[in-house]
Formats: structure tokens, sequence, C-alpha cells
């Protein structure tokens, strides 16, 4: 610390202990290598399997794309009732815009399904329509003929197999028959599509799809009602060339297979890059209307980039570099020493300090003490205080007792600088350590008060450190360390804020522990009061009961009903006290539950003042109800009754004799609801604590209760978007209004742990 100088430094002449560090450095740089090269391995690993599945699924993406087209293509065939015409297939085929937004695909075609007997019809009237040069070929007799009537774009390449009969060929039938049988699409295996021509001679394949002249319900009426297949050829290398120019420049190479093994005969698809490729390869299984495809994906040479091939290096290389660095550094172990016998003393104090706060739960005892200590140990003088409700309390610490006095005083005589500019208020104001270093003949120039110059003149002080103590996010104090030798360092500082740390948390659970005690002391109360508002009407059922069977040994009829209004009440109010006890537990669990639906609160106002008309006889309280219309909203019906009768029944209690008025009516978007009472009134002071638990504004010997009734009405009202307010004289009585929004939204809105709400019911 400022006041505390430090041994002067030894300087290590062996070495030793560099030679040992530079040994486990290198072995630590090598490690560090080995662990590099295989994350860079492992990332490339990931990487590559990350862009083999992206490039699969760009393939399965792209043959989704045409098998849904295919589909909508059957759905245009089957509405022109199984016969389209060439206009109609061309204008559809025209509107979907194949070559932009279909790109690999050859066309799209409508084959049509013959009988023997029905070959020769076709094509004449094929050629009558719209080709005369039109024929069914190959030649020769079939049990089932099939003819690519139209396939559209009709480019010189698809003019070609206008005619075919793909049933006549045994790759394609298998595929057509797979997909008659099934209902469903069906790829075929490889095949030279009959379009193809010249040199540049690709692997094809196609997928079909069956059309019936209606639904079929079995197999065997999928082989009757067949009318023919819509179909689209692909040429392969075309499709996947056109599927991956989308995705950006390869690295991967890629190469597909129709089936599980990757045989040549098999081969759909090689872009060359297999052969330029490294250790990295992966197959998937790709299926492919109803026929797997096997996906195979190799990393190429250029997969891996050059920064990645020389982080292993570079690692290697700085981990060299540093083992030297390190070799040197070490040469300041003395140092060192120095840092952590500093570090020992930092302990020692702040040891010293949680014993002497945890000795006494009470801060007010014990902050003077551990601000001697840290002027004895750590700096020249302590002065702190915490912000307590009734003001700031001041506590001071010095070596010399009487000095500690004068600071005590100089600092209470200045209090807390209201624009927080220097010291304690600083810290307060900003949450933020504080620190003023100057010159001692200066520093007295930034304390406002004349009392805290003085002190800083007569002890020289040089600088001075304020720290907040922070519970919670909040500061609630400050503490200040004040050196009369030199600056304050990061050590310095540091030690500071565990001070302060110590402090705070002293603080904090004393607190706690009176709030806790606090806590015991309410329970113990409102036991207390629970005991005897439950032990009074068990004690009148009792009397009753007793009572009520002499009353029938005698057999007075009119006694017994007597006794059994009485008896019915005593259970009501029990019924009452556990309502108000089961509501409390509820709220303070957030889990008050809400039924929302809508209601008509006139309604509720004119059950509740029914309910209440005998015990208002009994009170000889006139009870009035002023509802002219109906005033509806989305509420919660049962909690509505609940706030009346809370409401109402201490309008009885507190006004007997005296009339009662409740009125329900509207303000624009707003439903009104307000008690009105003439009997003993609420004072000014009592109006706003009435609404919190177990408060009342009278003596309970006089009147009952838990003290819960108005607490509970106002939980309820605020869990409804609503308020409750109380307007009251002396004497004079009191009005309660409770004011809920009508708009649903509103109603609905409540604080966030109080309630839950039930979706309304549906019809």
């Amino acid at each position: 610390m400022p006041n505390r100088r430090r041994p002067p430094a030894v300087v290590l002449r062996t070495h030793a202990v560099p030679a040992a560090v530079a040994a486990i450095s290198l072995a630590a740089a090598l490690a560090s290598w080995q662990y590099v090269r295989a994350a860079v391995q492992a990332q490339e690993a990931a990487r590559f399997r990350e862009r083999a599945t992206a490039g699969t699924d760009a393939i399965r993406d792209r043959m989704n794309a045409y098998v849904a087209m295919l589909r909508a293509t059957r759905g245009f065939v089957e509405a022109t009732g199984g016969e389209p015409d060439r206009i109609g297939f061309r204008a559809y085929v025209q509107s979907t815009e194949l070559t932009r937004y279909y790109r690999g695909i050859q066309g799209l075609g409508w084959s049509r399904a013959l009988l023997p007997g029905d070959l020769e019809a076709h094509v004449a009237a094929v050629r009558a329509q719209w080709d005369p040069g039109y024929r069914v070929w190959p030649e020769g007799e079939r049990a089932l003929y099939s003819s690519i009537v139209f396939l559209e774009p009709l480019d010189w390449r698809n003019r070609r197999a206008i005619g075919f009969d793909m049933f006549s060929e045994p790759v394609r039938r298998a595929a057509m028959e797979r997909a008659r049988d099934s209902g469903d699409v069906a790829a075929s295996g490889p095949v030279e599509l009959v379009q193809e021509a010249g040199s540049e001679r690709q692997p094809g394949f196609l997928v079909y799809l069956p059309v019936y002249a209606r639904a079929p319900r079995s197999l065997q009426e999928r082989r009757e009602l067949l009318r023919g297949w819509v179909y689209a050829p692909f040429r392969a290398t075309d499709l996947l060339r056109s599927t991956l120019d989308d995705a950006p420049a390869r690295t991967i190479g890629l190469a597909v297979y129709d089936g599980e093994s990757e045989t040549p005969d098999a081969l759909l698809y090689d872009d060359g890059t297999a052969a330029r490729g490294g250790a990295l390869t992966t197959a998937h299984r790709l299926e492919v209307a109803g026929r797997t495809w096997t996906v195979r994906h190799t990393a190429t040479a250029a997969f891996v980039s050059l920064t990645d091939r020389a982080l292993p290096g570079l690692v290697l290389g700085v981990g060299a570099a540093l083992t030297v660095l390190l070799f040197w550094i070490t040469r300041s172990e003395v140092m060192a020493r120095g840092r952590a016998e500093q570090d020992a003393r930092r302990t020692a104090f702040l040891a010293a300090a949680s014993q002497r706060l945890a000795s006494d739960l009470d801060y007010r005892r014990t902050l003077p003490d551990v601000a001697r200590l840290a002027a004895e140990r750590v700096a020249d003088a302590c002065v702190g205080c915490v912000v307590e409700p009734t003001g700031p309390l001041w506590f001071a610490g010095h070596r010399d007792p009487a000095r500690a006095e004068g600071w005590l005083a100089a600092a209470a005589a200045a209090g807390l600088d209201p624009e927080g500019r220097t010291g304690i208020a600083a810290a307060l104001s900003t949450g933020q350590p504080h620190e003023v270093d100057h010159a001692p003949d200066r520093l007295p120039h930034f304390a406002r008060s004349p009392a805290v110059a003085a002190r800083l003149r007569e002890e020289r002080v040089e600088a001075l450190l304020s720290v907040p103590l922070v519970v919670r996010g909040e500061p609630v104090g400050a503490v200040t360390l004040l050196s009369a030798h030199g600056p304050f360092d990061a050590h310095d500082r540091a030690l500071a804020e565990d001070l302060a740390r110590l402090l705070a948390a002293a603080v904090d659970t004393a607190r706690l522990t009176w709030r806790a005690q606090d806590a015991v002391r309410v329970r113990d109360e409102f036991l207390s009061i629970a005991s005897h508002e439950l032990k009074t009407p068990l004690t009148s059922l009792a009397l009753q009961s007793d009572s009520l069977r002499a009353s029938a040994g005698r057999g007075d009829a009119e006694a017994l009903v007597r006794k059994s209004e009485v008896i019915r009440r005593s259970v009501d109010r029990l019924t009452r006290l556990v309502a108000s006890l089961l509501d409390l537990s509820r709220i303070n669990a957030g889990r008050l539950e809400l039924e929302l639906e809508p209601v008509d609160l006139a309604e509720v106002a004119r059950d509740v003042v029914a309910r209440f008309e005998e015990e208002a006889s009994r009170a000889a309280c006139p009870l009035s109800l002023e509802a002219p219309e109906p005033v509806v909203g989305r509420w919660d019906r049962v909690r509505l009754d609940q706030v009346l009768t809370n409401l109402l029944g201490n309008a009885v209690k507190y006004g007997p004799g005296r009339p009662v008025e409740v009125r329900v009516r509207t303000d624009g978007d707003r439903a009104l609801l307000s008690v009105r009472d003439h009997g003993i009134g609420i004072s000014a002071a009592d109006q706003r604590r009435i609404f919190e638990r177990f408060e009342r504004a009278v003596s309970r010997r006089h009147y009952g209760g838990f003290g819960l009734g108005l607490w509970i009405v106002r939980e309820i009202v605020e869990v409804l978007g609503g308020t409750v307010r109380v307007e009251s004289t002396p004497g004079a009585g009191s009005t309660f209004t409770v004011t809920l929004s009508r708009a649903p939204e509103a109603a609905a809105t409540h604080r966030a742990g109080a309630a839950t709400t039930s979706p309304p019911p549906t019809a």
C-alpha cells in the first residue's frame, strides 16, 4: 500500500528455473502444434461433411421440385379427361417456364397407354388432328403399347422421341409398371434417351407418373383404368451440373450412381474431380422417385485453405518464440516474490476484516473497527458511510483514535455532496470507484466542506480512493482510503474494491437478516390473529350445537331455526376465512387463476347485493343498487363476485345502521364499480396502508378479520388490468371505486407472475 514500502528486488542468478520453464514451454508448443493440427483436420472433416450434405440436399430439393411439377402436369391432364390436345398441352408447358425455373429437365411429356385393338384408331386420330407423319415405333406385336404423343418444348431433340413406345424397352417398362401399380412417381434406371444424337451423349433417366380414367381402388383397377403417363426425361449430366451451378466455387468432387453399387455401368454423373481428391470422401444414399442413388463426394486438393495448412506450423513457430521470451521473463521471478508477499498481506487484512464483520451482525458496530484496521494496515486513514432510511451512517478509522474522531466529525458535518463531484458522493452517484491524486496543497481545494479541507491539509493527504458499496446492483454506501505517502496503484485499487465488497456483503446480510426477523414477527402476529379469528366461530359453533341439542330435546322448533341460522353464519364466516387464506397462498405463489369470459358487471352486482340482503338487514343497513344498463367486459365472473363481496362486507361491517350504496356505470371504454358507506371512515394516513397484507385502519379487537380483504381486492383488480381507490373522511364514510377496462386485450393484461389466465372457452 502507499504507506508500506515494498522490499527491494533480488536478482535470480541461476538459469535452472528459466531452463526448466523453457523446456516446459517447448513441450507445450509441441503439444499445441499437435492439437492444432488435429483440430484443423477435424474442422476440415466437419466442413466437408456439411458441404457434402448440402450438395446432396440440393439434388434432393431439385428432384422434389421436378416431382411436384409432374404432379401438377397430371392434374392438368386429368382435368382434360385424360385426352389433352396439342395446343392446350403446349400452352400449359409454356406457362411453367421450364427453362427458367426447372433447369436440367429435358421436357414434360404425355405417353398414351394403348391396347393392341386401340392402336390403329389412335394413330389415325393423331394423324388427322395434328401430325400427318405420326407413328408408333418400334413396330411389332405387344400386349400393351405406349406412345409419346406430346413432349414439350418440341425442339429438335424432343421431336425425335414422338411416337416412341417406351413400354417396349425393359428399363423404361420396369419404371412405368412400378408407377402404374403404385399410383406414384417412379424413376427409371440409366438409359440412353432417344433424343441423344452426335458425339456428346450422356446417361439419362426418366420419371413417370400414371394417369387413370378415374380414381382406382385396387391394383387390378390401376391396371384396367390406366390412361397413360406424364413423364419427364433427364440428361443426367445437364441435370446435375445445373444443380451444382447454384453452389459457390466447387472444391468437392461429385459422382452419382444409380443404386447402391458404385460401378461404371451404374454411373450417372462424374464431374472428373474425384481423381484429384484427397482423403476426405463420403457417400450418401438418396431416394429419387422410388429409386436409390448413391451420391459420392470427394474433397479436392483445393478444399483445404492455405491458412489452415499453415496454421499448425505457425503455432509451432509462435511457441518457439514464446519459449525464448519466457526464458527471459522468468529472470524477473524475484519481483514476483514481492508481489506474492503483497498478496499475502492483502489476504491477511481481508481475513481479519471478514472475521470482525462476522463477529457481530450489526454493521453499525463493526464498520468503525474495520475502518481502523484498514488505517493500520493498508492506508493512512479510512472514512465511509452507509445510506440508511434515516440518513447517512458515517464511520472512520485512523491509527490515532483522536484523529479518527476528527475525521468522523468532519465527514458528518460535511454530509453528502449533492452534486457528487468527488469522494464518497461521486462513488455513490456513479456507482464506480473515484480517485483523486494531487499534491497535498492542491487536494483540499476539491473539498466543498471547510472541515474536510482542513483535515486533508492537516494530514497532508496526497491521494484518496472512494469505492461504492454495491448491493444487488445499487450503491448503498462508500468507503474512502486516504494516503499521505503517494498515489494508489492497481494493487491498492483491487484491495479497496475487495474491502468494499466485504462491507457491502455485511450490510446486505444484516439487512436481509433484519427483514427475515421482521417476517417472522409478522408471521407470528398473523398466526395469533388467525388463531383468534378461527377460534371465535368455532367456539360459537360448539356453543350453538350444544344449545341446539337442548332445544331439540325440548321440541322448540323456533329456537332450532334461530340457532341453525347462527351456526350457518358461523360456517359462512369460517368459509370466508379459509378462502382468504387460500387466496393469500395462491397470490403469493403466482397461481391465482383467471377464467376470462364475457361478464355483465351489473348482473354480478345484482347477485351479490341480493345475497347480502339478509346480512344487511341484520345490521340495519339499507342496501341500494344503481345499475341502469348492462356493463359487459371480458373478466373473471367469480373474482369480480369476490371483489364486490369483500367491499360490500366491509361496508356493512364498518357502517352498521347506515345505508350502503352500490353503483355500476360506464365511462367510455372503462367500467366503474363503486361501493359507498356512511360508516366510521378512514384517515388519510391509513388510506394507502389498508390495501397491504394484514393491515387495517381500526383495531382487530373491535372488528376482527385477518386484514386480507382489501389486499385481495387490490390483487384481483390489478390482475384484471384495473385499479382500485378509496375516498374517505373519518366519521362520514368511505367510497371504494374499482375501474376496469372493457377492452379484451387490456382486461387480460396482468402483472408477470401474479396469475395465470385460462384460455376462453371455444364454441
